[in-house]
């Protein structure tokens, strides 16, 4: 039982580093419909740039973390303004491509000017267990937990009750009736760009810190996306449930089901979970579905 319970708490704090990740993914397709399939770069490339800050230039954390939000938000204002605009008309599938050839470009370029650098993210604290009972509770992963949990809130809240949020809500939902009443749709498209990117670069800090290791287009496939998928792509009450039901299982698989069939069975399970939830929920578990005037 000790075992059980010390799989299920390490899923439960892992979960919400999952969810930062799968809202930066929520943010951006709640305000305008656009899956950024780029998503692993930005989140690899906002840790890689604030431990750079933090190991090589020896900046404050608090520092380092401000620079690297900065950066990245700025190069999401850039793309949107550049392609994303251009591409508005065109087939969904012109975008699919251009997010991916943008990741493409910036593990390129990251790779080709950053390589070699000392990118460790130094936290400003030790890291010496806390113990629940006999089970251990490493201070950096709750911290990353509390963190990821606090982000999440803000946005939620940032959508629903600010005036620059419920704009955007109201872009998703009709860009031509929002233009009618003066809401400039591009200046609020690039907000939802650089609120993305903010998450983006939150989650790769925060999946560093936690110790889950580098992050990679594949880890996106196979943890971040059946968290939106399973949660519904517009909820971020859903992305929040998905995230633990995937941490726990996950977690679970491994620790039982790894010894006996061998590793993988946590993406294993994640993807039955996908395809369950699509028979019982196609818009996921907390998504609504889209309703069309004829």
């Amino acid at each position: 039982m000790e075992y059980f319970f010390h799989l299920l708490i390490s899923g439960l704090l892992s979960g919400p580093v999952y969810a930062v990740v799968g809202v930066a993914f929520v943010v951006l397709y709640r305000a305008s419909s656009v899956l950024n399939f780029s998503l692993g770069a930005w989140v690899n490339l906002g840790a890689k740039l604030t431990g750079i800050g933090t190991s090589t230039i020896g900046l404050p954390l608090f520092i380092a973390i401000p620079g690297a939000l900065a950066a990245l938000s700025g190069l999401a204002v850039i793309f949107n303004k550049l392609v994303v605009d251009k591409l508005s008309n065109r087939p969904i599938t012109s975008m699919v491509m251009a997010t991916l050839a943008l990741g493409v470009l910036m593990r390129a370029g990251s790779a080709w000017t950053l390589t070699g650098l000392p990118s460790e993210i130094v936290l400003p604290f030790g890291n010496e267990l806390l113990w629940w009972g006999d089970i251990p509770l490493p201070p950096s992963r709750l911290l990353a937990s509390s963190a990821a949990v606090g982000i999440i809130a803000g946005l939620w809240v940032f959508f629903e009750f600010t005036r620059a949020g419920i704009a955007l809500r109201a872009i998703a939902d009709d860009t031509a009736a929002a233009a009618s009443v003066g809401i400039p749709s591009m200046h609020y498209l690039s907000l939802a760009w650089a609120l993305s990117a903010v998450a983006a670069v939150a989650g790769g800090i925060l999946w560093t810190v936690d110790g889950l290791g580098g992050f990679s287009m594949t880890l996106v496939l196979a943890k971040v996306l059946p968290v939106v998928v399973i949660g519904g792509l517009t909820s971020f009450a859903g992305t929040i449930v998905a995230a633990m039901l995937i941490g726990v299982t996950e977690n679970m698989a491994a620790g039982y089901l790894d010894p006996v069939i061998g590793t993988g069975s946590g993406a294993l399970v994640s993807g039955l979970l996908i395809f369950i939830t699509l028979a019982i929920s196609p818009n996921g578990l907390f998504g609504k579905a889209s309703v069309q005037r004829i």
